[in-house]
């Protein structure tokens, strides 16, 4: 029998499903993230698991991990001292950036400080034109005395990133060469390796934000793959992207280090659109609520959303991730009064320690976790992951003095507003990735997980008009579930700039032949064969002069076919469209996947025959405490039915149901209808 692992580390728990394809076995852990430490939790917990199934290490067959650290290195500015070596002339490049406004309207608004100091930018004399050609020769003299500079400053990376380089890459190559040749134990990131793409200023930012990553992402992964080593384990870890698909370690600490900015997440897509898929549903809006953040995502027409222009903390980063917008609303968000007498909810969270105060771990701060105590949402002297147990006196204290006191109104009371004011903001997240996109929320169903998710979702929802909710199995665990579900994927880009009418079929397919090429190269050196490989390819155009793109898949149908694709999708974007004016072929995007070791949805087993109601509880519904059934999950059958007020529990979760009906679909997912 063959056991995988997938293992996600969020900010407030850490979560793995051991899963075995043939018999259906399945076995999860959630414990409390080691913060400062992730990998600590990342050990135990697969210790637990393998503890829990009775395995040894050796039995293994696979292991898939998501993680934060790229993320928090950035949040948290303790990424690796990096210098840049940039095109003479362009040292500025970082702090320039471009003439846009992140907060229009705010005069006090300050852009954030580049990841490298000016200090540690050196330019070095080299040109190349926008085609490639040599304008000026590289003088390794400026490169050399470059490479002094930095190994005297105790710099441990470096970015090289030189004008026009994603045309020609023999500069930015032979100044690695160099700096091989001199500091062989310095780390570096070349730009025409990391993205080749015109725009100098976020092809810098993502070079410069891959060299900050490499060093503690390659301390961390390392980590994590030599103590699996000691402990027997003989596979080695795979490693979740930003943009959907796993990737060994080796590319992940290197070349790929700025793909994993958003590794959590998107496994947590992958796992959702399974389980949609498996239910009957195409569109569907994704919330993933943690404890420290909310995360919403979308699926249309089968297919996760995937963008290629982003920022983390201000900084550009340009590569393949899956749409997703992420707000500091989690069940830890911490909860007070400002000074101006209103209630405010988040973005500070708090976290794993001390956590919420009904965690009883010496939180003192009250949280969204401890209004939903207050109100019965997470009943009192329940057990939570991590040996947590629910303790409702703390919350109410925590609540009274930060929050009930200084508004002059009940505990219950400013328990409800703290869940008012943080479900508005979580309404507004969806809003954004939908209504602000022309789509109409009541087209969609909402896939509700992450281990506060369910417990907002119907309120969420009733605020939107949306007619389905769907709780998968296992929700508070389901990032842990994407990464077993997980393809092996790489991708790669050509600048192709040219007009439409100027390109045939025939050169498109050409660059998708050249591209595919390095995509099965990279497949042979992860040991993934070429014959599992599939290939998808899009198109970035726009119309001349604009300094815009949309992507079109390609499908090999067709120049005229393509350019009426884009007509389509720019009036479905913009209200418009401009036909008869000419439209310029940018880029060739380019992904390869090939399909996960199982495909197979890891299941919980379900107690049949027994009486799923396990007690009554007191919950807050419509204006007053009433007293209301609550459900253990693992004895709800596919096939129930069940019609609210009423509570489910599970170990990773809670769903709390109004006035809607309940229905337990084939595979195990909760399909909630709402109230018309």
């Amino acid at each position: 029998m063959a056991y995988r692992i997938g293992c996600d580390v969020g900010g407030t728990f850490t979560d793995l499903c051991l899963f075995e394809e043939e018999s259906g076995r399945t076995f999860f852990v959630k414990t409390p993230t080691t913060t400062g430490h992730q990998a600590t939790a990342v050990i135990e917990a697969a210790r637990t698991a393998l503890a829990m199934a009775g395995l040894s290490p050796a039995d293994l067959a696979g292991f898939a991990h998501g993680t934060t650290v790229a993320t928090n290195a950035i949040l948290e500015r303790c990424g690796a001292r990096t210098a840049l070596l940039i095109t003479r002339g362009f040292r500025d490049v970082l702090a320039i950036g471009r003439q846009t406004r992140a907060h229009l309207y705010d005069q006090y608004a300050r852009k954030p400080e580049p990841l490298v100091p000016r200090d540690f930018v050196f330019e070095i004399a080299e040109r190349l034109g926008p085609d490639g050609a040599i304008t000026t020769e590289i003088d390794e003299a400026t490169v050399r005395d470059a490479v002094k500079a930095i190994l005297a400053s105790g710099i441990k990376t470096v970015a090289i990133s030189f004008l026009h380089s994603y045309a020609n890459p023999a500069h930015e190559r032979r100044t690695a060469e160099i700096v091989r040749e001199m500091a062989p134990d310095l780390k570096i990131s070349v730009s025409s390796d990391v993205l080749a793409e015109p725009g100098e200023f976020e092809r810098t930012s993502t070079t410069v934000m891959n060299a900050y990553l490499m060093p503690p992402l390659k301390d961390y992964l390392e980590r994590i793959a030599n103590t699996l080593k000691a402990d027997g384990v003989t596979v080695e870890p795979a490693i979740m992207q930003s943009g959907g698909g796993v990737m060994p370690i080796e590319t992940a600490s290197g070349v790929k280090a700025v793909h994993t900015c958003l590794s959590g997440p998107a496994a947590g897509m992958i796992g959702a659109r399974r389980f949609a898929e498996a239910a009957g549903y195409a569109n569907v809006v994704t919330i993933d609520m943690g404890g420290t953040s909310f995360d919403v995502g979308l699926i249309e027409n089968g297919q996760i959303l995937t963008r290629y222009e982003s920022e983390i903390e201000g900084f550009p980063l340009r590569v393949p991730m899956f749409d997703i917008i992420t707000l500091g609303a989690g069940g830890g968000s911490i909860a007070h009064v400002d000074a101006g007498g209103l209630l405010k909810v988040g973005p500070e969270s708090a976290g794993a320690r001390p956590g919420p105060a009904a965690y009883g771990k010496s939180g003192e701060r009250p949280t969204v976790t401890d209004a939903n105590v207050i109100l019965g949402r997470l009943r009192p002297g329940r057990g939570l992951g991590g040996g947590i147990l629910i303790d409702r006196d703390r919350a109410a204290a925590a609540i009274r003095t930060h929050v009930a006191d200084p508004l002059g109104i009940s505990v219950e009371e400013a328990a409800v507003g703290i869940l008012q004011v943080v479900n508005a903001a979580m309404v507004r997240g969806m809003r954004r990735i939908t209504v602000e996109r022309g789509l109409e929320p009541r087209d969609f169903a909402v896939m509700a997980f992450g281990g506060a998710g369910p417990l907002h979702a119907v309120d969420l929802c009733a605020e939107l008009d949306v007619e389905t909710v769907i709780v998968p199995p296992s929700p508070g665990l389901l990032c842990g579930i994407g990464l077993l579900l997980a393809p092996w994927k790489h991708d790669e880009t050509a600048v192709l700039s040219a007009l439409a009418e100027t390109m045939t079929g025939d050169d498109i397919a050409r660059a998708v032949e050249a591209l595919s090429a390095k995509v099965a190269g990279q497949a042979a050196q992860d040991g993934v064969a070429r014959s599992d490989i599939t290939i998808h390819a899009v198109i970035e155009m726009r119309y001349r002069g604009q300094g815009h793109q949309l992507s079109i898949t390609w499908a090999g149908e067709g120049i005229e076919a393509a350019v009426e694709s884009f007509h389509q999708a720019h009036h479905r974007s913009f209200g418009y469209d401009r036909r008869g004016e000419s439209v310029e072929i940018c880029l060739l995007r380019l992904s390869g996947s090939a399909p996960p070791l199982s495909d197979k949805l890891p299941l919980p087993v379900i107690a049949e025959n027994e009486d799923p109601v396990i007690t009554h509880s007191a919950l807050w519904f419509e204006g007053a405490m009433r007293d209301v059934p609550v459900y253990d999950r693992e004895k709800l059958v596919p096939g129930a039915h069940l019609t609210g007020p009423l509570i489910v529990e599970q170990k990773d979760t809670t769903l709390i149901v109004g006035r809607q009906t309940l229905a337990v679909d084939d595979h195990g997912s909760l399909i909630i209808r709402m109230q018309k």
